[in-house]
């Protein structure tokens, strides 16, 4: 046998070296490196060297080891879920043993006699509080009724104050009056006696003013004749000034229709650029309109409502006809404004030539117009003589008219002023007038003053009227006694209630708690069983284990020799199990305490155990098993023969197969 079919060429050697032994994903081993294991390793290393075990055995050993691992990992993972199980039961049992204590003091017919003797309570302060606010409101109807009286005298207190007011301001205006009667009648007999004196003055006026108006009558004759002469000479540059007047007016026609053509073409610019801004305009109108129609769409599409749809999608397509339209009426406003622009341009070369004719037509005219104005200036010099000899007549025929005017005049006050000292009376009858409406006046004010009396009478009865008695009052603290009562009784009510509703929720909690536990036993019954289907399977590959190394004895290995350097080894590098075992004959799954060296308590879940520690001595721990089909669960005392079993994960595996192979080696010889 050469080393290429021996153990190392299997790469076993490098499994041994990290501490693996055939374990290749051992769940608990040595740290690497571990100098007792490394011993131990090259212990086994030089025993398999020296047997020549060939690799193909070697392989099978491994690969039988591989899957006594992986049933050993699933093993643990179903057992500890079923310990895992058998805590919640336990946290359920321990809860429900806590809900019925809890519950054990429940009284529910005390607890609604109290809310009924509590509502009876409650009903008698409501009846309490209802009468008092009766009496409340028939004292305040009576406080009102006073009130209101009270109002109403002095309402007609001011009622009367205010007719006698007004019969006071009608005698105050009868004195006025009165008094404007007397000024009335001294102002007309004294302007009848300065009329009187002003017609004496006028009819001495009029007899110089006749003799000054003869004087320019004379002298305008003279004047009017230095006009005539004047007037033919301006009438020959007239002549010659006006047909370059007509030239002018023609060359201005002719400028002037220019002029119009222009301010035409200028209106027609500025009117077609408003229609490219109102064109412009609606345009902008449309597309906002299709922006909302579209917006509305969006919303009414988000909605679903097909009516909403149907009725979006029309004002789209109809905003949308009207922005194309609104386009289209810009680009014909526009077209136009360009051909009213050309046409303004047009008019205004056509102004320039005939401003320029003008202007020379203007130049004849100037030329004439300034022999005319030497011939108007000597007709000026003699119109403005005959003027002033017209104006010196006028003057004069002003001053005799105003003359002759003032005498009528003075004639005519004379006899207006006789009908207005006619008319108010003699300046006695007035006077006389005035002291009655005094009389009149003083009366008024002392019934006014009554009057005002009344009325502060009335105000001082309202004041004495709006002040509570004493039995409203009272009524007031009666409602709230009655109040403050009902809020206590109202309170006792709800604190009642309350205790009767904790008391009916600690019985739902017993409930809760019941279905709780019944649903825990389900899952411990579930989970023992997976875990008795995964021990049988740990149990079918250790037996396949120890086929294998059956097998070392039949090419005549020393097997009790390498037995012990195997399991040696095994020791020395595996380290502390998960701490659990399932009995299939008993259908009992036991687990270790939560920690090493400290016993187990309801509640915790048990990770692994070490042995020497306190479960050992202790006999503390936790066994799920079970009996048939049907689990159960039992702690603490009672699990003495199933604690414990598995002390070393790795050990225990190869020490089971080391066990078969001895009997049967035994059983062989």
């Amino acid at each position: 046998m050469n080393l290429g079919k021996k153990l190392f060429a299997t790469g076993t050697a490098a499994a041994l070296a990290s501490g693996g032994l055939f374990l290749t994903a051992g769940p608990a081993s040595a740290a690497v490196g571990d100098p007792e294991c490394l011993a131990a390793e090259a212990q086994l290393r030089a025993g398999l060297e020296q047997a020549g075990i060939e690799a193909e055995l070697v392989d099978e050993l491994e690969a039988a080891v591989d899957v006594v691992v992986a049933a050993q990992a699933e093993r643990d993972a179903r057992a500890q879920a079923a310990l895992d199980a058998a805590t919640a039961l336990e946290v359920a049992v321990a809860e429900l043993e806590a809900a019925e204590d809890a519950a054990a003091e429940v009284d529910i017919e005390a607890a609604e006699a109290a809310r009924d003797a509590a509502q009876a309570e409650l009903d008698e302060a409501n009846t309490a509080l209802a009468d008092a606010e009766a009496v409340l409101e028939a004292e305040v109807a009576a406080y009102n009724e006073v009130v209101a009286a009270a109002e109403a005298d002095l309402e007609a207190a001011l009622a009367a104050q205010a007719e006698a007011d007004a019969e006071l301001a009608a005698a105050d205006e009868a004195v006025l009056e009165a008094e404007a009667d007397l000024e009335a009648a001294v102002a007309a007999q004294e302007a009848l006696d300065a009329a009187l004196d002003a017609q004496v003055e006028a009819d001495a006026a009029v007899g110089p003013a006749q003799d000054a108006l003869d004087a320019a009558l004379a002298a305008q004759v003279e004047a009017d004749a230095a006009v005539d002469t004047a007037q033919d000479a301006l009438d020959a540059a007239a002549a010659v000034q006006a047909d370059a007047q007509a030239a002018l007016e023609v060359e201005l026609a002719e400028l002037q229709l220019a002029l119009d053509a222009q301010v035409q073409a200028d209106a027609a610019v500025t009117a077609a650029d408003v229609a490219v801004t109102a064109a412009l305009g609606v345009q902008a109108d449309a597309e906002a309109a299709l922006a909302d129609a579209t917006v509305a769409l969006t919303a009414a599409l988000a909605d679903g409502d097909a009516d909403a749809i149907a009725a979006a999608e029309l004002a789209v397509e109809e905003a949308t006809a009207a922005v194309e339209a609104a386009i289209g009426a810009v680009v014909t406003a526009q077209a136009e404004a360009d051909a009213a622009v050309a046409a303004a341009a047009d008019a205004a070369l056509t102004v320039g030539v005939a401003q320029d004719e003008a202007d020379a037509a203007q130049a004849e005219v100037d030329a004439a117009a300034d022999v005319t104005a030497d011939a108007q200036a000597q007709l000026d010099a003699a119109v403005a003589a005959a003027a002033d000899a017209a104006a010196a007549v006028a003057t004069a025929q002003t001053e005799l008219a105003d003359a002759e005017a003032a005498a009528d005049a003075a004639a005519a006050a004379v006899v207006e002023a006789t009908a207005a000292v006619e008319e108010a009376g003699s300046v006695a009858d007035a006077q006389a007038a005035l002291e009655v409406a005094v009389a009149d006046r003083d009366a008024a004010q002392a019934e006014a003053e009554a009057a005002a009396a009344a009325v502060a009478e009335a105000q001082v009865a309202l004041e004495a009227a709006q002040v509570e008695p004493q039995a409203l009052i009272d009524a007031r603290a009666e409602v709230a006694a009655a109040a403050e009562v009902q809020a206590e009784a109202q309170a006792a009510f709800d604190a009642a209630q309350a205790e009767l509703d904790a008391q009916l929720g600690l019985l739902a909690a017993v409930e809760d708690a019941e279905t709780a536990v019944a649903d825990a036993e389900v899952a411990v019954e579930t989970a023992v069983a997976a875990a008795i289907e995964a021990q049988l399977a740990l149990d079918a590959a250790v037996e396949s284990l120890a086929e294998v190394r059956l097998a070392l004895g039949e090419v005549g290995v020393d097997v009790e020799e390498l037995e012990a350097l195997f399991d040696a080894a095994l020791v020395a590098c595996a380290g502390p199990g998960a701490g659990i075992d399932v009995d299939v004959d008993e259908g009992l799954v036991t687990g270790p305490s939560t920690s090493p060296g400290a016993p187990w308590s309801p509640g915790t879940s048990p990770v692994h155990w070490v042995p020497g520690s306190s479960m050992e001595t202790t006999n503390q721990g936790m066994n799920v098993q079970t009996a048939g089909t049907t689990p159960s669960t039992t702690t603490g005392a009672g699990s003495e023969n199933h604690l414990g079993v598995i002390a070393l994960t790795g050990a225990g595996l190869l020490a089971a197969t080391g066990l078969v192979l001895r009997r049967r080696h035994t059983t062989g010889s």
